[in-house]
């Protein structure tokens, strides 16, 4: 199976570079395919975000996370250490994307972005750097 890792943390950011690029035709389409599996793992990790703040935050009578001045309200006894391990655990686990049905696009968008012809800076470079090091890895194994 061809897939694509990326730490749950790096998704947001991977699709929202993907959104903002200028593409055409087979390249566009790769783009459109990645952004809907990217951004079905990201509702995933968002769920699983959300499962552990039930966890350690007081929710309301329709189990919506309690906010006071902008942020969730601790639970008494409530223990923000475990809170910020299990976080950070769950920012860093692998999000594994199956790649094989879309190959050939995804291939179309790797080969389009080598030659992109826009300035790319600062988070943008690094984040157009760690897809493409995901998308060359993918099409070596797929070749």
């Amino acid at each position: 199976m061809q897939t694509l890792e990326f730490k749950n943390y790096e998704l947001a950011p991977v699709g929202n570079f993907l959104g903002e690029l200028k593409l055409k035709a087979r390249a566009s389409r790769g783009r459109s395919k990645l952004l809907k599996l990217i951004s079905d793992k990201n509702k995933e990790y968002n769920e699983e975000l959300d499962d552990v703040r039930k966890t350690y935050f007081e929710s309301d009578e329709n189990g919506d996370l309690k906010v006071e001045n902008g942020n969730y309200v601790l639970k008494k006894g409530g223990d923000t250490s475990k809170l910020n391990a299990e976080l950070q655990e769950l920012m860093n686990e692998k999000s594994v994307i199956d790649c094989t049905e879309y190959l050939e696009k995804f291939n179309a968008l790797c080969q389009e972005l080598l030659d992109y012809p826009y300035e790319l800076d600062n988070q943008t470079a690094l984040i157009y750097d760690l897809l493409m090091d995901k998308l060359e890895k993918l099409e070596k194994e797929g070749n």
